[in-house]
């Protein structure tokens, strides 16, 4: 075995074997590394903000979203989700446990969270039951069962989706959910959340022979609905999705569904998902309507003038007053980046196999990566705080941004479970072996150095992470 070249770092004591990391090209990798890790630096303070509070152990879902002299901290589920995950690519188990811990702890008996809770006074922010965060949660406990083949939250994961398949429908989607806010069932099956669901359902049809039945002819229905119901085969996108209470396709387009879609459903099949893609970047109306959309936006991010490269929510540029479905402005539209967005489509043309076009989707994010203090590693949720015609976008760092970031430069497919070795669906389930032979050559008062035998893999070790203790405090690249 080769070795790997001697490096000065703090006193270690403790070697622990990083997740391989597929980066191409040494600068391309060396600034995709140290992206990476001033991300896992943030999403760390985000969670340990949350100490001594209710929900200890979940992550802040915003950098002072409120505003520093009105700390009302809250943690969405799905960003719990985002974080577990994140923290299960970067390896970190111990702070993923933390999170999938205090989330099967609070997990109602019947199976859901609420989308949000407030955790510095305990109660819930937005009491709503969404199948979106719940499966997203089912699926974080499937990467973490994937990852460390330890099944412990498994029975969190099928509690949650036994209470999503109660909202099945007759075309085969899974409908929203549940609101406090009219006491009633959502009416509406959302594109996004049927593809969250649809693979989730499958990997554990596959483990568990009791829900094999049940779980199966979900997923084919699931899929039935994707196929059939909001794949638009004139234009090749996937629809916003379907209202069930007047038989209707939903108006709205959001982004998400598209690269999520490749995600979940690979770049062809039933139809060719992968030409999602092609729509969004060619979606290039002027100005952006409804009618004639425009996702990809070229705007200022700094006082500079400098420009950065992204992809918006929604379909709109124009300035126009946003409503929500009660008739009430929420803010107006326009030309804004969506940086947690912008890392669905760099995923997704990973998979397709165009790590170029990736790659540099990777590189404008990066720009508004914070750089110092609180900041440091963050990704804001937007550019510009416009409205989305759901909600007004936060322009704070956040959760979702910063771990899809994470997910997005190390190639790993949240909707599978696995890490990306090219096009297609195929993952990356065989783990290195452990380095062997650490030995320390020389040590000073500050530092000390290390060779060791180099790990095997069957895809590529490209990277190690080195630890004292617990903290992680260098990396170092194949050399």
């Amino acid at each position: 075995m080769k070795m790997r070249k001697l490096f000065s770092i703090l006193m270690t004591s403790l070697l622990v074997l990083g997740v391989a990391l597929p980066f191409g090209g040494k600068a391309n990798a060396d600034a995709a590394s140290d992206a990476s890790n001033r991300a896992l630096i943030w999403l760390k303070a985000q969670q340990d903000a949350t100490a001594g509070y209710a929900f200890e152990g979940l992550v802040d879902s915003f950098e002072d979203f409120w505003g520093p002299n009105n700390p009302k901290q809250i943690v969405y589920t799905y960003d719990q989700a985002v974080a577990a995950i994140a923290f299960i690519v970067k390896g970190e188990r111990t702070r993923a446990e933390q999170v999938l811990n205090k989330m099967r702890d609070i997990q109602d008996p019947s199976g859901f969270w609420l989308n949000s809770y407030w955790y510095n006074n305990g109660f819930g922010e937005e009491i709503r039951k969404h199948v979106g965060p719940v499966v997203w949660m089912a699926m974080a406990a499937m990467a973490y069962e994937k990852q460390y083949n330890d099944t412990r939250y498994r029975p969190m994961a099928l509690k949650a989706l036994d209470w999503s398949l109660q909202y099945k429908k007759a075309n085969g989607s899974i409908a929203g959910g549940w609101s406090g806010w009219s006491n009633s069932d959502e009416p509406w099956s959302s594109t996004e959340h049927n593809i969250d669901i649809y693979r989730v359902l499958q990997y554990y049809a596959s483990v568990d022979s009791s829900k094999a039945a049940t779980y199966n002819s979900a997923a084919s229905g699931v899929k039935t609905f994707l196929d059939n119901y909001v794949w638009d085969d004139t234009v090749k996108r996937f629809k916003g999705g379907w209202k069930n209470d007047t038989n209707l396709i939903d108006p709205k387009i959001p982004l998400d569904v598209n690269p999520w879609g490749v995600l979940a459903l690979g770049v062809s099949g039933a139809h060719n998902y992968g030409a999602s893609l092609t729509y969004v970047e060619n979606a290039s109306g002027t100005p952006g309507t409804l009618a004639n959309p425009r996702y990809k936006q070229t705007l200022t991010y700094n006082d500079a003038g400098n420009t950065l490269t992204g992809y918006d929510f929604d379909w709109t540029d124009e300035v126009l007053p946003a409503y929500d479905d009660n008739g009430n402005q929420i803010g107006n539209t326009g030309a804004d980046v969506w940086f947690e967005g912008s890392a669905f489509m760099s995923l997704a043309y990973y998979l397709q196999g165009n790590a170029s076009k990736a790659d540099a989707i990777n590189t404008e994010i990066i720009k508004k990566q914070g750089t110092s203090g609180a900041s440091l590693g963050g990704i804001p949720y937007s550019l510009k705080g416009s409205s989305n015609s759901y909600w007004v976008m936060a322009q704070q760092n956040c959760v979702s941004s910063t771990g899809w970031l994470i997910m997005s430069l190390h190639r790993f497919n949240p909707f599978t479970g696995q890490y990306l070795t090219g096009g297609g669906n195929t993952g990356d389930t065989t783990a290195p072996t452990a380095p062997a032979n650490l030995t320390v050559t020389s040590k000073t008062d500050t530092g000390v150095s290390l060779t060791w035998s180099a790990s095997t893999d069957n895809v590529g070790v490209t990277g190690y992470i080195v630890y004292r203790g617990t903290q992680q405090v260098s990396t170092v690249g194949d050399c």
